[in-house]
């Protein structure tokens, strides 16, 4: 068997894989729950000594699976592990699902994912990784918020970015917004309401900063 057969055998049984495990969570109601803050920290608390397990392979599944929304799970982690621990946690199921993806993306290759995610999104990646600043621009797509982030992480994987680039790139840019839903979650079970508004705060105002250089910066690259 030459070297394309296998990688296409590999490529359909990670695909298969991909679509099982989405269906599977799916029928079970596992991504509901998983999409359910309450759901999710009665989860986590009934782990007991699995939980910091179970954590990592939540962040790991939110970012396969990008459907469940990352925020969710990390107010979860912050609620019931306190801010250090939820953020160890998250961090490590985080990164591991971001290699995941890209690893996956660079073994289907580009057809095939296209099938699975939007081609604008995978065309953003391209636009960011092909500019002079490759790396800048996509650290800034992923701390800005409200990017499609787990879904750029399959599309990372189509460019020339090794992975550890990828990771480190990605990953410290994902730290600020986790951090801040991780810290709102530990707040939150200490009902300390004062820090979670000036926590929210905070993170409205980075975000608008983040906005409006990023817009800046656009017009200054257009022709």
């Amino acid at each position: 068997m030459n070297q394309l057969w296998k990688k296409r055998l590999l490529a359909g049984f990670l695909l298969l894989l991909l679509v099982a495990g989405s269906v599977a969570l799916w029928h079970t109601g596992l991504v509901r729950r998983l999409s359910n803050k309450d759901h999710l920290v009665e989860m986590l608390r009934s782990a007991g000594i699995k939980g910091p397990l179970l954590c990592i392979g939540i962040q790991f599944a939110q970012v396969v699976i990008f459907v469940i929304p990352g925020e969710i799970t990390q107010f979860a982690a912050g609620y019931v592990f306190g801010s250090w621990m939820g953020f160890l946690y998250s961090i490590v199921g985080i990164v591991l699902g971001s290699a995941f993806n890209f690893a996956f993306a660079r073994v289907l290759g580009r057809p095939t994912l296209e099938r699975l995610i939007h081609r604008d999104t995978l065309d953003k990646v391209d636009r960011a990784l092909n500019d002079a600043k490759g790396k800048s621009a996509l650290f800034l797509l992923f701390l800005l918020p409200g990017m499609p982030k787990d879904a750029m992480s399959y599309g990372a994987g189509l460019s020339n970015m090794s992975l550890v680039e990828f990771v480190v790139v990605s990953g410290l840019a994902r730290i600020p917004a986790m951090l801040a839903s991780i810290v709102l979650g530990s707040q939150a079970y200490r009902q300390n309401y004062r820090a979670m508004v000036i926590t929210a705060l905070l993170v409205v105002a980075a975000a608008a900063l983040c906005y409006f250089y990023e817009r800046r910066r656009s017009r200054r690259l257009k022709p």
